[in-house]
């Protein structure tokens, strides 16, 4: 296989190296690595005029650059808002295998892109942060909170989906239990609806079931009584999710609900899920 590969690089097959990398497994591992370890940007920018597969590839190796960052984030940020969903992605997985090798450098580039005018490129952003997060980095749980946080309130459909019943609900509440808590608590002092509906989503995820049930339980029932139909319809939404992962503090909690006037609405709809 890796000679295989060796012969397709000298002679610029672009096809033959499209075809291992639609291989998967070990040898896309070993057709990234020697792409990259050849000269990331060059094979990038070949790959790049090619088919989704071909692109898809492109950022997989852009991923892997040790030279030029700059060159590198310039071309992932064209590819993270790429017409093909699943070449987004691998950009985006892309950007945080950059920040989690070279966090100080690409921090503030993504920073950069949560105002950029295209929402596909905002929505790089936090799947980047979850990407690159790194369990043994504690010291990074409150910069990339911090990073993600402004996207809280972008109301774009593209955006909205990956932030809390995404990456907060699962990879930051696994990663970072206590920090993404206290964050989440922190953001439920906020009067925008929308970050209102991400605190509500993220505390459905297996984590908050976990660990935080009953403090979670608690924002719910702060949030609960939001008279804005957006927030209460993720608050119900959530103790769905909650009540089937963890059930016996939220049926507790969802029947005092029953017995309160402003409450009682979305117990009765949470508990007829569950």
């Amino acid at each position: 296989m890796g000679k295989d590969i060796t012969r397709a690089m000298r002679a610029k097959d672009l096809g033959a190296l499209v075809t291992t990398w639609q291989r998967g497994g070990e040898p896309r591992r070993r057709l990234v690595a020697a792409l990259a370890k050849d000269g990331a940007l060059g094979w990038a920018e070949r790959l790049l005029t090619g088919s989704h597969e071909a692109r898809r590839l492109a950022a997989a190796v852009l991923g892997e650059s040790e030279g030029n960052l700059e060159g590198a984030t310039e071309l992932l940020w064209g590819l993270v808002a790429d017409p093909d969903h699943r070449t987004r992605d691998i950009a985006a997985q892309a950007m945080g295998r950059l920040l989690s090798r070279q966090f100080a450098q690409v921090y503030p580039i993504l920073g950069a892109w949560r105002t950029d005018p295209d929402p596909l490129v905002r929505r790089a952003v936090p799947l980047a942060a979850a990407a690159g997060a790194e369990p043994e980095r504690l010291d990074w749980a409150a910069p990339l909170l911090e990073l993600i946080s402004p996207l809280l309130s972008d109301r774009a459909p593209e955006v909205r989906p990956v932030l809390g019943p995404g990456v907060l609900a699962h990879r930051f509440f696994s990663l970072y239990p206590d920090d993404t808590f206290e964050y989440l608590a922190h953001w439920s002092t906020s009067h925008d609806e929308q970050v209102l509906w991400h605190v509500a989503m993220a505390l459905s995820g297996p984590t908050a079931a976990a660990r935080f049930a009953r403090k979670s339980l608690i924002l719910l029932r702060k949030l609960s009584l939001d008279e804005r139909r957006y927030v209460r319809g993720a608050v119900t939404a959530a103790l769905k999710r909650l009540g089937a992962l963890a059930p016996d503090p939220v049926l507790s909690e969802l029947k005092r609900w029953l017995t309160d006037e402003a409450r009682a609405p979305i117990a009765r709809a949470a508990l007829g899920a569950l």
